[in-house]
C-alpha cells in the first residue's frame, strides 16, 4: 500500500511517499519460481555480443617479468599482521609464515617448499597488496 505522509525534519516540513510493505498483498521478495533464468546458449539474432572483458591486472613484482626465486607473495591485499619467521630460519614445507589481515578476517600465508628466510622485505602494520614480496626463502 502506497501512503503520503508529511515528515518535519528540524523545523523543515517534507511531504514523502512510502511503500507499506507489512500488507500480505506487497511482498518484498518475488514467489519461488516466478522469476526466469535466461540458459546459455547463442545470442538471439540480431543481438550484439558483449564487449571483450578488460585484461586481469598484473601484480607489481610480476610486471618486471623477473621472478625472484623462493619470493613469497602476499595472496591478497590487507593488513601484515604477524610474521612467523626471521631471517636465518629454517622453514619447512606448508609452514605458515605470516598471517594477513582484510575485513576482520585473519588469512595465513603457506608456504609450499620450504626453505631458509634469506630476506623479510615487510613489517607488521604494512598495507599489503596481492602479489607483493612478504620474504623470500633460499
Amino acid at each position: 500500500m502506497i501512503r503520503t505522509l508529511r515528515v518535519t525534519v528540524d523545523g523543515h516540513e517534507y511531504q514523502v511517499t512510502v511503500e507499506d510493505l507489512t500488507d500480505t498483498n506487497n511482498q518484498l521478495y518475488p514467489a519461488p519460481g516466478s522469476m526466469t533464468v535466461p540458459l546459455p546458449g547463442p545470442p538471439p539474432v540480431g543481438a550484439s555480443p558483449l564487449p571483450p572483458a578488460p585484461p586481469a591486472a598484473v601484480p607489481a613484482s610480476a610486471e618486471s617479468g623477473v621472478a625472484t626465486a623462493g619470493a613469497v607473495i602476499a595472496p591478497m591485499s590487507g593488513v601484515l599482521v604477524e610474521i612467523l619467521v626471521h631471517q636465518g630460519q629454517q622453514v619447512p614445507d606448508g609452514a605458515t609464515v605470516a598471517v594477513i589481515e582484510a575485513m576482520k578476517m585473519k588469512t595465513p600465508v603457506v608456504v609450499k617448499q620450504g626453505g631458509t628466510v634469506q630476506s623479510v622485505s615487510a613489517s607488521v602494520g604494512d598495507g599489503i597488496q596481492v602479489g607483493q614480496t612478504i620474504l623470500i626463502l633460499s
